[in-house]
């Protein structure tokens, strides 16, 4: 069964960027580009696979991973942000009090060949 991964980051350049390299890695995916509508998106989509964008304009990372997480789907979260690692470590740190170690962090700027790698072991089938 083909994985689903959704992406969640308010620059589109982004989301389309990290989209063709999905895409091309046999992955299915959607993209967002408001935190505000991404925990909607997140549960009708369910997916596999979560990129998380921790600086948002209008509802931060840490408040969108929250939501999500309350939601009880399970998923892959691969959190990232350009900005301080404290915010990761923060979002690492919600993820943890939710009994969820499937985290993962990509700090950006990251490489084409990091965030391949990174989907590569998310989406084998060894782990629920």
């Amino acid at each position: 069964m083909t994985k689903k991964l959704l992406i969640v980051d308010d620059q589109a350049g982004i989301t389309k960027v990290v989209g063709l390299i999905v895409k091309q890695l046999g992955l299915e995916f959607r993209a967002v580009n408001s935190s505000l509508t991404a925990t909607e998106e997140f549960i009708s989509y369910q997916p596999d696979i979560l990129i998380l964008d921790m600086i948002m304009p209008e509802k931060d990372g840490i408040d969108v991973l929250n939501e999500i997480l309350l939601t009880g789907i399970p998923a892959k979260i691969v959190l990232t942000s350009g900005y301080s690692d404290a915010y990761l470590r923060l979002a690492e740190g919600v993820a943890k009090f939710y009994d969820n170690d499937k985290v993962s962090v990509l700090k950006k700027p990251f490489r084409r060949a990091e965030l391949v790698k990174l989907l590569t072991e998310l989406s084998r089938d060894d782990d629920p």
